[in-house]
């Protein structure tokens, strides 16, 4: 997948991740947690994360954050 810079991307609900309240807010409200027009619902694998500009995370508790790929 080619991805260009301020591209934004969120796992896919067919990977049995949380469908919660906090990435339901971020994907209703993109501008306003991630400043972003579109984000794509995909498989993300390692090598997308390695070359990630930033890697965010969010959950109900601390919100959107920033967080790092440690090996």
């Amino acid at each position: 997948m080619n991805m260009h810079k301020n591209t934004h991307l969120t796992p896919s609900l067919d990977l049995d991740i949380l469908n919660g309240i906090m990435r339901q807010a971020v994907l209703q409200q993109l501008q306003t947690y991630l400043g972003a027009d579109t984000i794509i619902e995909t498989h993300i694998t390692r090598d997308m994360l390695e070359r990630a500009e930033k890697i965010r995370l969010s959950n109900a508790l601390r919100g959107v954050f920033e967080a790092d790929l440690v090996y």
